[in-house]
C-alpha cells in the first residue's frame, strides 16, 4: 500500500490529564475509620483494583477514599520501585499529571477573590505578549475561557513535548497555531491555555506558579509531603519511579521522570494519596478547612459549575469534568504524564471521593475505578436487580455475531457499523478506533477500553432477529436501527488494482525504481510548530525518516526512526526511544514495502471495494485492507483517475490498548522518472490536527548508505536533518 506519513507516528501521546506481576505487597494498613459494614465493600473495592492492575501491568499503585469527611482507606498496593521490589505506600509521591489542573485554577479563583483579577479580564492585561491567530476570538477570550478549553485552539502540545522553549515562547507558539473552532464553539481540551492560566495567577501574586500552589493551597490544606516539580520530587523520603508496560513483550520498562517547569501549571504536581486525601476533604468541605475559607463561596461555585459543555451530561468546569452516575453529579480529572496514570473524584452529595495514583503510563485503570469505588460504596444508587430483571427482558443474552451490520440513529445523525474480524466483533465509530464488543452477564456487551458505563445491548422481536441497538453513554443512550445497505460498486478488486497501477506509471517503470531520497517542509498548522524531513526507502523493504521541529526561529527538537525489513525502531530528543514490537512492527513492514502497490495479494488477507463515497468534491470507491499482520485502513480511490485521494488509519502503540485515528489525503500528483508520486500529504489526527507535508526534492535510483537503515542517536546538537 502507500507509505503511511512517518511524522503520524513519532509522538508519544503526552496529555497530561491519562508480565505477571508479583503478588501485591499492602504497605500500609487501611484506615481505621472505616466501619465494619464498609470494610467489607473496601475489601472488595481493593481486590478488584488490584486485579485490574495486575492485569494491566501497573507496577505500583495508591488508593484513598474519603467519606463523610473521613479517611476510610488510604493504602499502597504493588511497588514503587519495581526493579527492586520497594512496596508502594500511603506516602509514596506519584505525579498526579492534568489532575494539576484544579489546583491552577483554583489559585486564580483565590486572585480572584483578593481583588487582583477577574476571570472576565482579557489575558493581554498581564501577559501582553498573549494572542490567539484569529482576530475575533483574540478580541473576546478572557481568562475564564483559558480555565475551560472553550480557545478554539486544539492540543498545542508538539512545543511543549522537546522541553526547550520558555512558558512564555510556549504561549507565544501557541499564538501562531491555527485555531479549529471559533471560541466557544466547542470543547478542546489545551494544556497551553492552562500554562497561560497558571502565569497570569503567577503575575498578579508577584510570585513563581510553583510558589503560589505552596503558598494558597498546600501550606492551608497541610500538604506538606506534595511538590511541583521533579527535581523536588525525588528529594523526598517516599517517590515512585515512572514506568510503562509493554502488551506485546509483556516487558515492564522504567520510564525517565519528565520535569515540566514551562508548562507546570497544567499538570506538574506530585502528591501522595494521603496529602491529595487532604485535597479531597477540602472540596467535600465545600471549600474550608478546619472552618476557614480558602476560597469564597462564588468562587468555589464558579470552579464546581459547568462552565463548558462536551456532550450529554458530561461538561467542564474550572479544572474539573462534570458528569453524571446515576443521576448523582460527580467531579473528576485524570491525569497522565509519561511513567504516570492518576484520577481524582469525588460526588459531593454523598460527601465521598477518591484518588487513585498509579506508577504507568495511560492505563484505563484510573477510569475503570470510578465505577469500582461508586458501586461499591453507593449501591442504593446503582440500578436494583429489578430493574435488571427488566432490562433483561428487553435486551435479552445474544451471540455478538448477530450484531454484525451497519447501524444508525433514527434521524440519521449518527452512522456506525458493527463488523467482525476473526473471532472478534468491534463496534467501528467513524473517526475513532474498534472497539471490541465483551459479553456481560446482564446480556450487554462492554466496549473495551472505554469504561463500564459505556455498553452496547441488542433488542429482539419474537422470532429473536436483532432489530434495534442502545448505545448507553454517560452523556445519555442512543438507540440505533439497522441502516439501509449500501450498493457495492460493480467494479471489482482485480479492475480497480490494474487501473492503479497503471495510473502511477505501470507495473515495468514501478519496477525500475529501486530506492528513493525524499526531501520534503512540514507545517503542523494547528500547532505553530514547523518542520523539515528527508525519508529513505529501498527496496525490497528499508525504510528511515528523519525529522527536525522548529519554533519561533530555532530548532525544538529531532527525531529520527527506521524498519530495516525486520525490525525497527524511533528515537526523538523529547522521549525514550521505542523499540516496535506487535501491531506497531506488522504496520512498518507493510509501509517499507517498496513495492506495496504490486504486493497486495502478499499483503493482505482480505481487501473489499466497500462503497462510492465523496471526498471533497471527487468521487471515490472506499475500499477497506486487511492485512494478514497489521491493523485495517481504508483508502479511497478516486473514480476518474483511480489514484489514491485519502486514506483512514490508526496509529497503534504497544504500551497502550488505545488506537488512535488518523487520515491523510493525498495532492499536487507529479510524474517523476515514470511513477506518478504525490507531492502533498495532509495529515488530520486528533492529538496534532493538520500537519502539511510537501516534497521539495525527490531522487530515484539512488545509492543509499546502509547504516541509514539502523538505529541512530538523536541530538540537537548534531547536523539538521538534510
Amino acid at each position: 500500500m502507500y507509505k503511511r506519513s512517518a511524522i503520524v507516528t513519532l509522538f508519544i501521546v503526552f496529555t497530561l490529564l491519562a508480565g505477571i506481576l508479583p503478588k501485591p505487597i499492602a504497605a500500609q494498613v487501611a484506615s481505621a475509620a472505616a466501619s465494619a459494614d464498609q470494610g467489607a465493600s473496601l475489601a472488595a473495592i481493593e481486590k478488584k483494583i488490584n486485579e485490574r492492575r495486575e492485569a494491566l501491568g501497573i507496577p505500583g499503585a495508591a488508593l484513598a477514599i474519603v467519606k463523610d469527611g473521613k479517611i476510610i482507606y488510604a493504602k499502597g498496593l504493588g511497588y514503587k520501585d519495581f526493579e527492586k521490589k520497594i512496596p508502594a505506600t500511603a506516602d509514596t509521591q506519584f505525579a498526579i499529571g492534568s489532575a494539576t489542573k484544579a489546583f491552577t485554577a483554583l489559585s486564580v479563583l483565590i486572585a480572584q477573590d483578593e481583588g487582583k483579577l477577574s476571570l472576565d479580564d482579557s489575558p493581554k492585561k498581564y501577559l501582553p505578549y498573549f494572542q490567539i491567530a484569529d482576530p475575533e476570538t483574540d478580541k473576546k477570550i478572557v481568562v475564564r475561557d483559558l480555565l475551560d478549553h472553550s480557545s478554539g485552539l486544539t492540543r498545542t502540545d508538539l512545543a511543549m513535548l522537546t522541553g526547550q522553549l520558555t512558558r512564555k515562547e510556549l504561549i507565544e507558539v501557541a499564538g501562531l497555531a491555527k485555531p479549529t473552532a471559533k471560541l466557544h464553539e466547542k470543547f478542546q481540551y489545551q494544556n497551553i491555555m492552562y500554562a497561560a492560566a497558571g502565569e497570569i495567577a503567577a503575575t498578579v501574586e508577584k510570585k513563581t506558579w510553583n510558589n503560589v500552589i505552596k503558598s494558597e493551597i498546600f501550606k492551608p490544606l497541610g500538604m506538606a509531603n506534595s511538590t511541583t516539580s521533579i527535581p523536588e520530587m525525588t528529594k523526598a523520603k517516599d517517590y515512585s519511579f515512572g514506568y510503562e508496560y509493554n502488551f506485546d513483550t509483556k516487558a515492564t520498562r522504567r520510564l525517565p521522570l519528565r520535569d515540566i517547569g514551562p508548562p507546570a501549571p497544567a499538570g506538574a504536581i506530585n502528591s501522595s494519596v494521603n496529602d491529595m486525601a487532604k485535597w479531597l476533604e477540602f472540596i467535600l468541605a465545600g471549600g474550608e478547612v478546619n472552618g476557614k475559607r480558602i476560597v469564597s463561596q462564588n468562587g468555589f461555585d464558579e470552579w464546581t459549575k459547568p462552565q463548558m459543555p462536551i456532550a450529554g451530561k458530561v461538561s467542564y468546569g474550572l479544572g474539573w469534568f462534570i458528569e453524571d452516575w446515576n443521576g448523582l453529579k460527580v467531579l473528576q480529572h485524570g491525569g497522565n504524564i509519561d511513567g504516570f496514570n492518576a484520577m481524582v473524584a469525588l460526588i459531593p452529595e454523598k460527601k465521598l471521593g477518591f484518588v487513585l495514583l498509579t506508577n504507568v503510563s495511560g492505563s484505563p485503570l484510573t477510569d475503570e475505578a470510578r465505577n469500582i469505588v461508586w458501586s461499591g460504596l453507593l449501591p442504593d444508587a446503582v440500578p436494583q436487580k429489578a430493574a435488571d430483571t427488566a432490562a433483561a427482558a428487553t435486551y435479552p443474552k445474544v451471540s455478538a455475531d448477530l450484531l454484525v451490520g451497519t447501524w444508525a440513529t433514527t434521524k440519521g445523525t449518527l452512522k456506525t457499523e458493527i463488523r467482525k474480524d476473526g473471532d472478534e466483533v468491534t463496534l467501528n465509530v467513524p473517526g475513532q478506533q474498534p472497539y471490541p464488543l465483551i459479553a456481560r452477564p446482564d446480556g450487554s456487551f462492554s466496549l473495551s477500553p472505554l469504561p463500564d458505563s459505556f455498553s452496547i445491548r441488542a433488542k429482539v422481536d419474537d422470532a429473536g432477529k436483532v432489530v434495534a441497538l442502545s448505545l448507553v453513554q454517560p452523556q445519555g443512550t442512543a438507540e440505533l436501527v439497522p441502516s439501509a445497505p449500501v450498493e457495492k460498486p460493480a467494479i471489482t478488486v482485480d479492475e480497480l488494482h490494474k487501473k492503479l497501477i497503471a495510473a502511477l506509471g505501470g507495473e515495468e517503470n514501478l519496477r525500475k525504481i529501486r530506492s528513493r531520497i525524499v526531501d520534503a517542509d512540514i507545517d503542523f498548522v494547528n500547532q505553530g510548530v514547523t518542520g523539515t524531513a528527508r525519508s529513505y526507502t529501498e527496496a525490497p523493504d528499508r525504510s528511515a525518516t528523519s525529522t527536525s521541529f522548529s519554533a519561533l526561529g530555532k530548532v525544538i527538537g529531532k527525531a529520527y526512526e527506521f524498519f530495516d525489513g525486520t525490525k525497527g525502531d524511533e528515537a526523538t530528543t523529547f522521549a525514550p526511544t521505542e523499540n516496535w514490537a506487535g501491531l506497531k512492527l506488522d504496520n512498518a513492514r507493510i509501509s517499507a514495502d517498496f513495492y506495496s502497490v504490486l504486493n497486495w495479494d502478499k499483503n493482505f488477507s482480505s481487501i473489499e471495494i466497500q462503497s462510492k463515497v465523496k471526498v471533497g468534491d471527487q468521487e471515490t470507491y472506499a475500499v477497506k485492507f486487511t492485512p494478514r499482520k497489521g491493523t485495517e485502513f481504508t483508502v479511497y480511490y478516486s473514480t476518474q483517475t483511480f489514484l489514491p485521494v485519502k486514506q483512514d488509519a490508526f496509529n497503534v502503540s504497544s504500551t497502550s490498548t488505545v488506537r488512535l485515528p488518523y487520515s491523510e489525503e493525498y495532492s499536487d500528483y507529479r510524474t517523476v522518472d515514470g511513477v506518478v508520486v504525490p507531492y502533498v500529504v495532509t495529515t488530520n489526527s486528533l492529538s496534532m490536527g493538520k500537519i502539511v507535508v510537501t516534497i521539495k526534492d525527490l531522487k530515484q535510483n539512488v545509492e543509499i548508505d546502509p547504516k541509514v537503515f539502523s538505529h541512530h542517536d538523536v541530538s540537537l546538537d548534531k547536523a539538521a536533518s538534510r
